[in-house]
């Protein structure tokens, strides 16, 4: 009996680690650095092939129970979904710079709320940008042969979005876990694996005890500025009314600042409930009859974000450096306005900023973020995916549209 016992252990128990990352970061790296000169050099045509490059990458070096993800979209599916979301947001944006025109000699009450209105829409469409975003990658995603799938509406999924997102700013904030555990539910609930359907159930008030500790320090530090500084306050409308810019100044300089700096205290635990959240969420996932637990650990969340600041601060000014020396010595062997250079060495290191963040962002952030959610992810019932079978649903024919055109989400 107890060798029998033993063998069903053995049998039951899948190898190796439940998941793991194996690629080489100098590898990605020289893969996105070419895929940055290709856009350049194509301006920006080429990003939505490197951006099928990398993930293609980064999903064939995920490996879970054994066997790695595949990522099986097209640069050209991407291409055709940003001139379809193209074509669509246009007539929204030139409506919006019509109606500034319009409005531009009325009263500044008529401006702001059409303001309001126009970021609200844009917040309405991010929403679809979103749900379409993600139904394209689960559907571009397969493991062992079998894809993912996500159904439900972009609409029907913006307006859960749109509504709590309302009620969470009406609510300064307190609303947010419900907010969250609405629309992570939505896609799990609308998600499957081939046959198996997708489940979660996160609990909204064990996370809303755990959120207390970001908005408590963010709403103590705002408010007890407003209360110090109310008489300041007035009196800086009133010099703005009389047009005196130089006493403006002088009040501003002898506010109470001290207060906001309970903001990053708050900054902190909100990255701090970030980690807390994901572990919950998936400590309560399931596919099918496998669930899943998560041991990701708060210290290497910060101790990344640590290493990325070091790198993406040390490499702009490394670059920032050597873009002096070079300019110091042209200057030295053809001569140049000085003024020219003085704009150039800080409109540059900007630029860069601009062109390697991302980059950085992913290989010092991103991917050690990945790998150590993989490291610590573990997987019951996993031979419970073995039974699972493609699910012969329709798929969407072109890419991540409105997301690419409003820039949401990453790699």
């Amino acid at each position: 009996m107890a060798e029998d016992a033993v063998v069903t252990a053995a049998i039951e128990q899948p190898s190796g680690r439940s998941a793991h990352f194996d690629g080489r970061l100098g590898t990605l790296g020289v893969l996105m650095l070419r895929n940055l000169m290709f856009s350049i050099l194509t301006f920006g045509i080429y990003r939505f092939w490197g951006r099928t490059h990398v993930r293609r990458f980064v999903w064939r070096h995920t490996t879970v129970l054994d066997d790695a993800l595949e990522y099986l979209g097209t640069g050209g599916e991407l291409f055709i979904g940003f001139l379809i979301a193209v074509a669509v947001l246009l007539p929204v944006f030139a409506a919006y710079s019509l109606l500034q025109f319009l409005f531009a000699d009325d009263s500044g009450y008529a401006l702001f709320v059409l303001e309001a209105l126009y970021y609200l829409v844009l917040f309405f469409l991010v929403q679809i940008a979103i749900h379409r975003m993600r139904r394209y990658r689960l559907t571009r995603t397969a493991w062992r042969g079998v894809r993912f799938g996500l159904g439900g509406s972009s609409l029907a999924y913006a307006r859960v979005s749109f509504g709590y997102g309302l009620l969470t700013a009406a609510t300064l904030g307190f609303a947010y876990p419900w907010m969250r555990v609405a629309t992570l539910k939505y896609f799990a609930d609308h998600a499957y694996f081939g046959t198996a359907s997708v489940a979660l159930a996160p609990n909204a008030g064990w996370l809303f005890r755990r959120w207390l500790a970001v908005v408590a320090p963010l709403i103590a530090g705002w408010g007890l500025f407003v209360a110090l500084n109310l008489e300041e306050f007035g009196d800086i409308q009133f010099f703005l009314e009389q047009g005196n810019n130089m006493i403006v100044g002088q009040t501003i300089l002898s506010l109470a600042f001290w207060p906001l700096l309970l903001l990053p205290v708050g900054a902190f635990f909100w990255m701090r409930y970030r980690v807390v959240e994901f572990r919950h969420m998936i400590d309560n996932l399931g596919i099918g009859d496998t669930s899943f637990v998560s041991s990701f650990r708060t210290g290497v969340f910060f101790k990344q974000i640590g290493i990325f600041l070091i790198f993406l601060v040390g490499g702009i000014g490394i670059m920032s450096v050597v873009i002096k020396l070079i300019f110091v010595i042209f200057d030295s062997a053809v001569g140049i306005d000085g003024s020219f250079v003085s704009v150039l060495y800080f409109l540059v290191p900007f630029i860069l900023l601009l062109l390697f963040s991302g980059i950085i962002k992913v290989l010092f952030l991103d991917i050690p973020l990945l790998a150590h959610a993989c490291e610590t992810l573990e997987i019951s019932n996993g031979r419970a995916l073995d039974e699972v079978v493609q699910f012969s649903a329709a798929v969407p024919s072109y890419g991540e549209g409105t997301a690419e055109a409003l820039d949401v989400g990453g790699f």
